[in-house]
């Protein structure tokens, strides 16, 4: 059986959107901005013009996040 190369293979897509995601948590401004870049310049990332959320929408959004922020174990919640 043929030994796995790690210059050689294809890296895990799973491994990668993992370390992406830690990157991105721990990112400032100024590497996101210059990620957001090379995402628009690669075609991964394209400029959407949207209106605004409405109001009941955003309302909506902020009750289910604080929801599942009080649903999770070890937290300060209810």
């Amino acid at each position: 059986m043929k030994q796995p190369c790690p210059h050689c293979d294809q890296p895990d897509l799973s491994l990668l959107r993992l370390v992406l995601i830690g990157e991105l948590l721990c990112a400032d401004e100024t590497l996101l901005l210059r990620l957001a870049d090379v995402m628009q310049q690669c075609g991964l990332l394209q400029h959407v013009d949207e209106a605004p959320a409405p109001e009941s929408a955003l309302i909506r959004t902020r009750k289910a996040t604080l929801h599942y922020l009080q649903q999770r174990p070890g937290t300060n919640g209810r």
